[in-house]
Order: C-alpha cells, then sequence, then structure tokens
C-alpha cells in the first residue's frame, strides 16, 4: 500500500512478516489504467494486485501473471480471485497463516484489521521463513532441546550440570522403562535358554516398532500445527497406517525366518509381532505428543523419550506373547 502509516502500531507477531508497499487497484479499474502506472513503483513484492472498496476493505486479488495477459479493456474484477481465502488478519498465528496458504495453494497472503481493510501482505518469501523458523523450532524440540529459540541457545551454551539438568528427567524415565524391559525378559528366562533363537529377533522387533512409532510421532509433533481436522480421524489414519507398515514388515519377514531357521512357529511368532507392536507403537507416538501438550509439558521434548519406553516396552510383551503362542 502507498500509505505505509496507515499500518497500526500493533504487537502482533503478524506484523514481523508484513510487507505494506504492495499494488493496490480501485475495483472499478481495468487491467490497461493500472498497467499504465505500474511501472516505476519500487513495490516490496508485485507477484499480486489487491483489489480494494473505496474504505480500503480488500475485494480481490488479480496476479501478476494473469494481468500482464489482459486486454486493456479488461475490467480487473473480472479476472480477480476471490479475496477471502487469501485474508487473514493480524491476530492470525504466523504458522497458522502458512498453513492456510499450503493448504490454499496459495503465495501471498493479505492481511487484514477487523474490519477487512487491507493493511499489507505476507509474501511468498515470508510464508517460507515462517515455515523454515517452525521447523527448525520441532528440530529442536525432537533434539531434546527446550520449547523456545532463546532457551534452545542456552541449553547449548550453558556450562554441562545445567545442561544435564535439561534432559536428565527424561533419561530417568528411560532409565525406569529399562528396569521394566529387564524384569520382563527375566520372566522368560528358561524358555529362552530353551529357544535361543527367539532372542536373537528381540533387537530387530524392537528396533523397527519403535522405528514406525517415530516417525508417527514426528509427522504428529510437526503436523498438528498444520492443520485443523478433528483429531479422531487423524489419529485412525495413522494407526492404519501403522498396522499396515507393520503388516508388510511381517509378511516380508516371515518366509525369510522359516527357510533360515526351518520354524515356522517362530517365524509366525516374529510375524505377528511385527504386525502388532507397530500399530501399538503408532497409536502411542501418536498420542504422547497430544496428551503432554494437554498437560501443558513440552510435547516434542518430553514425548519423545517415554514414548520410546512405552513402545519398546509393549513391543517386548507383544513378541513374547506371540512366542508363547507359537513357541514356547
Amino acid at each position: 500500500m502507498n500509505d505505509t502509516s496507515a499500518v497500526p502500531l500493533d504487537p502482533s507477531e503478524i506484523l514481523t512478516y508484513l510487507v505494506s508497499f504492495v499494488p493496490v487497484a480501485a475495483e472499478w479499474e481495468t487491467a490497461g489504467q493500472f498497467r499504465a502506472r505500474f511501472l516505476g513503483e519500487p513495490y516490496e513484492d508485485a507477484s499480486h494486485v489487491f483489489l480494494l472498496a473505496q474504505d480500503n476493505r480488500l475485494l480481490g486479488i488479480v496476479a501478476m501473471r494473469d494481468l500482464l495477459a489482459a486486454p486493456d479493456a479488461t475490467p480487473l474484477m473480472a479476472i480477480a480471485r476471490e479475496g477471502d481465502p487469501y485474508r487473514v488478519f493480524l491476530d492470525t498465528d504466523p504458522v497458522d497463516a502458512a498453513s492456510q496458504a499450503i493448504h490454499a495453494g496459495l503465495s501471498i497472503l493479505a492481511v487484514c484489521d477487523a474490519q477487512g481493510r487491507l493493511l499489507g501482505a505476507i509474501p511468498a518469501r515470508a510464508l517460507m521463513t515462517i515455515l523454515r523458523n517452525a521447523h527448525i523450532e520441532d528440530l529442536h524440540h525432537m533434539a531434546g532441546i527446550l520449547n523456545k529459540s532463546e532457551a534452545a541457545k542456552e541449553a547449548l551454551t550453558a556450562p554441562p550440570h545445567r545442561r544435564a539438568m535439561y534432559r536428565l528427567p527424561w533419561l530417568l524415565v528411560g532409565m525406569a522403562g529399562m528396569a521394566v524391559s529387564t524384569a520382563l525378559i527375566s520372566r522368560y528366562e528358561t524358555s529362552l535358554s530353551t529357544h535361543v533363537a527367539v532372542a536373537f529377533f528381540i533387537p530387530a522387533i524392537v528396533y523397527l516398532a519403535d522405528s514406525v512409532g517415530t516417525q508417527s510421532e514426528v509427522v504428529v509433533v510437526r503436523g498438528l500445527s498444520l492443520t485443523d481436522s478433528a483429531l479422531l480421524p487423524l489419529f485412525f489414519g495413522e494407526l492404519g497406517t501403522g498396522a499396515l507398515l507393520g503388516s508388510i514388515l511381517g509378511c516380508l519377514a516371515f518366509p525369510v525366518i522359516w527357510l533360515a531357521f526351518s520354524n515356522i512357529g517362530l517365524a509366525a511368532a516374529v510375524a505377528l509381532a511385527l504386525a502388532v507392536a507397530s500399530t501399538i507403537a503408532t497409536a502411542f507416538g501418536f498420542m504422547m505428543p497430544w496428551l503432554f501438550a494437554r498437560l501443558g509439558y513440552d510435547a516434542a521434548l518430553g514425548s519423545g523419550p517415554v514414548a520410546t519406553v512405552v513402545q519398546d516396552s509393549f513391543s517386548l510383551l507383544t513378541y513374547f506373547v506371540a512366542a508363547s503362542l507359537f513357541v514356547f
């Protein structure tokens, strides 16, 4: 917009990414009239033209490629796209705005005040910056670094004893899980001594199920902020994906183990354990970030270690139950 003073002083975070000097046109203008005054203006972004009513309310948006291809007499309103999908407001979270742009396939967003008057735009480069910052923050979370960028820097530069205090609580949870897993294995000590081959596949089952669950966890940590879909359909969709992956892994493992060990019962136990453990791991991988967020904890920081402990324990339990059915 030409009058940059029209942008109010507002603490909204979205103003960080807003550019105010963008092409605007009146609803009655034609393509030729606008092109005649377009050249020579140092716009901050000139990929789209914003059509405004007399009171500066956003009516529509014209992509520059459509404007350049239109005959001089073409009314801009005739080639304009509806403004609503492009519109966000000052109180919109930048990540939500970027999510809106992605879902609608847009490369720019108009920022309006509560009355719908245009204040400026978030161009494509700013949308990419928002998504990059969100992605880096998620990576910090998954790496076990605190939930704020400033805190993340502090965690990397703090004295060793403070770094240890950031990470120790969740490692203690993992230590408790190790004790549970050890106790579980010890209950089957006699059976494992008799059927040593069963023990060969414990690391593989735990690793594969944990990997499937971790994939689900990463998808949730990064994806829930980019969708407004209901939780239950997302959960069942991810659960189905985990079950399918586990079944595929089990089907691939079954003939290999049968041929290698000449033991169809062992092959069946491993295949069934992979299918069931992967499904359970996916369920925990999906629900843990959501549960931690609801409880007010950093979802990515705490859910990773806790989900890993729970997934590993259930994977072991599933495998031993399957082995009891087909081998022991």
